[in-house]
């Protein structure tokens, strides 16, 4: 299934955003049961990135995927991979402005603490695997092993030459469990043991990136928990995740209406659910956008724009708090429903900046908070 690689190795708290870019962690990460390590700081790992092409052979479809992962302590010496090396040399030139945080190490060894469990991420319409670094970097570290695919045929640079992405989106994502899966138990294999199959998956995106989080979880029974990020998405009647929801409130890609539709899905959500609403953010808030240097994200999550209902000008919520929150709450969620780190329920259920948050917690404690693994089929 492997077509190439391009390099592979081997409490409600006084919390502001400078919190993001602490560059210190503190306690261990917890396998279940065990200690949890500060949500709101990076873990404990050093992080590790590489990209590689797998095709689906049932529709013979290839997905260029990026693996962020827990890096052992040798990477900690070495430059971090730079936002250019995850695009063509000849798009580099576009974000020779970026400003962009980094931490991941390309083609490092791999940390000998795993296995770790598999979260997957998807990306936005018209967006880029790496779009939410700061978030699957974060979790790297946090001992998470983390796949972004570029959805292909509505990624940035080819968006529009796959008219049926709606479908295919959350087939990419359980297609990347499958191929995981094998790749862990392939003795010799340059994945071999990375991927914890005792525990279930974790899937999270962005605006598309959510729709697929919410369609995969609706299809995959190995989805033990899910947190998109600024759209709505199905929910079906199988549907047993435990569900994070982020919203922007002046979200001007997919406006008013679709907000109240992320709202309407937190009452609909059978399990454990949780809702953060950011004051003054917008859709690219929960992206690199503003500090890529382009210009994307502009009047909506970066710099000014009119407020719904009044019209009147303000400044978006700076995109590094929204990092911050996106992070420590990705954290605990997948800490505690994959890891099942009871620690994490004090995040989960509070508002870590009540001055922007909007925060709603339906925790349902008599539910079985940690599903074991099921194999998802076709």
């Amino acid at each position: 299934m492997r077509l190439k690689s391009n390099g592979i190795v081997g409490r409600h708290l006084a919390f502001g955003w400078v919190l993001l870019l602490a560059a210190s962690a503190c306690g261990n990460v917890g396998d279940i049961g065990q200690a949890a390590s500060d949500p709101l700081l990076p873990g404990p790992f050093a992080v590790g990135v590489t990209s590689i092409t797998f095709v689906d052979p049932a529709r013979g479809r290839p997905l260029l995927t990026e693996i962020w992962y827990p890096a052992s302590d040798d990477a900690r010496a070495l430059a971090p991979s730079p936002i250019t090396d995850f695009v063509d040399p000849a798009l580099a030139g576009l974000l020779e402005q970026s400003t962009v945080p980094l931490v991941a190490v390309r083609d490092v060894a791999i940390s000998p603490a795993g296995p770790f469990p598999l979260v997957a991420f998807s990306h936005g319409n018209g967006g880029v695997r790496f779009q939410n670094i700061f978030q699957v970097e974060r979790l790297a570290s946090h001992g998470f092993i983390v796949v972004a695919p570029d959805h292909t045929g509505n990624t940035l640079f080819d968006i529009g030459t796959d008219q049926n992405s709606a479908a295919n989106r959350p087939l990419d994502i359980s297609f990347l469990y499958d191929v995981m899966t094998e790749e862990t138990g392939d003795v010799g294999g340059p994945f071999a043991g990375w991927v914890d199959l005792a525990v279930p998956f974790g899937v999270t995106g962005h605006s598309f990136g959510a729709y697929t989080s919410f369609a995969t979880a609706s299809t995959d029974a190995r989805v033990g928990a899910a947190m998109p990020l600024a759209a709505p998405g199905p929910i079906s009647a199988s549907y047993t995740a435990p569900t994070f929801l982020m919203l922007a409130t002046e979200d001007k890609t997919i406006g008013e209406g679709l907000n109240e539709g992320i709202r309407q899905a937190y009452t609909l959500l059978p399990g454990p659910r949780y809702l953060a609403e950011i004051v003054d953010a917008g859709h690219y808030s929960f992206t690199i956008a503003c500090l890529t240097g382009t210009g994307l994200g502009d009047e909506d999550g970066c710099g000014e724009s009119e407020r719904f209902g009044s019209g009147e000008t303000f400044a978006f919520t700076p995109s590094e708090q929204v990092w911050a929150l996106t992070n420590a709450y990705s954290v605990a969620m997948f800490g505690r429903y994959l890891k099942g780190v009871e620690e994490y329920d004090e995040t989960l259920e509070s508002n870590l900046l009540p001055e922007i948050v909007r925060h709603s917690a339906d925790p349902r404690t008599g539910m079985t908070m940690l599903a074991a693994p099921r194999r998802w089929t076709h």
